[in-house]
């Protein structure tokens, strides 16, 4: 299910050079498109700001569900990430967002699932199990599927949440740029189709 085997399809962008003091970091997620980014926009938009220090909404093009955190990488182990997303093979599915949550460490108010599908549960498995084996790190704790929409939330406003449903068909490699301690946003570097098999 490669997007090297679709030439045109996914065509990569190229890596600008890196200024001083500029850092980024990789990892793989779920990116929406779209409509389905409106429509997560405009759920958390409903969502009271929480309590705490200097509460913020995450902008709307910066929304997505995190599969895998690689971290700093060099050259060669992005080549290695892609080469271990070319391996997996994974099915379409429905994602139902139907929950707050809230993480009192980074103090993070988050939209999930209140039942995690099989299929996104295999697809995190898979990934993870290719990116070991390219070396790659992952994370050890318990895969709690979620995208953050407010940060710096000590006491979150309870409230009910709005079902979103998301038809996940593909997956995402991006880059996180930082510089001078401040994000520069998400570019999408690499994506892959859900159930297209790899031919090479």
């Amino acid at each position: 299910m490669a997007a090297r085997d679709q030439p045109g399809l996914f065509a990569d962008l190229p890596e600008p050079p890196r200024a001083s003091g500029r850092r980024a970091a990789y990892f793989f997620a779920l990116w929406p498109d779209r409509a389905v980014r409106r429509r997560l926009a405009s759920a958390a938009a409903r969502i009271p700001l929480g309590e705490g220090g200097v509460v913020y909404r995450i902008k709307p093009e910066r929304l997505h569900l995190t599969l895998a955190w690689l971290g700093e990488i060099d050259s060669v182990r992005v080549d290695a990430a892609r080469r271990a997303a070319d391996e997996v093979q994974a099915k379409p599915f429905l994602l139902r967002l139907d929950r707050h949550g809230h993480f009192p460490g980074p103090n993070a108010l988050w939209l999930g699932a209140s039942k995690l599908p099989g299929p996104l549960a295999r697809l995190k498995a898979e990934l993870d199990r290719e990116l070991l084996g390219y070396g790659l790190p992952v994370a050890t704790e318990p895969f709690v599927p979620h995208l953050t929409v407010q940060r710096n939330v000590r006491t979150p406003v309870e409230v009910p949440a709005e079902a979103i449903d998301w038809p996940v068909t593909e997956f995402a490699l991006l880059r996180s740029a930082r510089s001078a301690g401040k994000a520069d946003g998400y570019r999408v570097v690499g994506r892959w189709k859900l159930d297209v098999l790899t031919t090479g």
